[in-house]
């Protein structure tokens, strides 16, 4: 209410489901994983090409992420909605080849073709794509956006609510993103109080069009109620707030393993071939 009022009663969510090779242990997982989610009821996933990208990759690896992607499509069928996330793994020239190989399965959208600093990167992949091309979650603030959006260098926005300045800044992103007709999506790969941040400018923006949400970010333990997934949509609460309980129990645990998969002297992954640095 204090943001201007609601102007949908639910927000529509997208899970993160994907083959990740054509063997057939993880053709099963991708089914028993699909079966799950398809029983809430979600009409939109997200997955990604596995591993490391370089400026060119074999046609075999080009060809094997193509036949996954359409695997995908013939599971779910034509109602449901696939995008992909590039990670920024890629050039502009394999981004654009392998999105057009895409174009065929007709995706919702690829996120982060390429890295988001060049503006002019991204809008060369847009303008030789046929779909819509995503980007925002690395942007900080309605300024880092401001050139991304009146260069119309994608059609889709995902300012992150913890990394973009609150609340409040990422409506500011949302209104100005508008006159450019301009859809957000925002990034949310953390908690179930981030997902419900997300969810209150989600709200009250017209030009919203569906919301990220990990499996975490649900309850994840830390609140007393998780959020509820029905239809592929999380229902307005009418709750003060974000609509949610913090358990302060649990939210003082805090997770005592390792973490893996970073390259030991530069801190950040690293390509397995020659262990030069590179996003994962």
């Amino acid at each position: 209410m204090l943001l201007g009022g609601n102007v949908r009663d639910r927000i529509r969510v997208y899970a993160h489901w994907g083959i990740r090779d054509m063997s057939e242990e993880s053709l099963e997982q991708a089914r028993n994983r699909l079966e799950m989610l398809s029983a809430m009821g979600y009409t939109a996933y997200k997955a990604g090409p596995p591993g490391f990208w370089r400026a060119h990759e074999p046609p075999s690896r080009i060809d094997e992420f193509v036949e996954m992607a359409f695997t995908m499509r013939e599971w779910v069928g034509d109602d449901v909605e696939l995008c992909f996330d590039f990670h920024g793994k890629m050039a502009p020239g394999i981004a654009i080849e392998v999105c057009n190989e895409l174009k065929g399965m007709r995706p919702m959208f690829v996120e982060e073709p390429v890295p988001q600093e060049n503006e002019d990167a991204l809008k060369l992949v847009s303008d030789h794509v046929p779909f819509p091309i995503a980007t925002g979650e690395r942007l900080l603030s309605r300024w880092e956006f401001r050139r991304i959006i009146e260069q119309q260098c994608v059609s889709l926005l995902q300012p992150d609510v913890a990394h973009c300045g609150g609340i409040t800044e990422l409506k500011k992103i949302a209104n100005y993103a508008e006159v450019y007709y301009q859809h957000i999506m925002p990034h949310c790969a953390i908690g179930p109080l981030a997902l419900a941040a997300c969810m209150t400018v989600d709200a009250v923006v017209p030009n919203f069009l569906v919301q990220e949400q990990v499996d975490q970010a649900l309850g994840n333990g830390i609140i007393k109620n998780d959020w509820q997934v029905n239809d592929g949509h999380i229902e307005l609460w009418d709750t003060p707030g974000l609509g949610v309980e913090v358990d302060e129990t649990e939210a003082m645990k805090v997770f005592d393993g390792e973490a893996t998969g970073y390259h030991r002297e530069l801190g950040g992954e690293s390509y397995f071939a020659d262990g030069s640095v590179a996003d994962w």
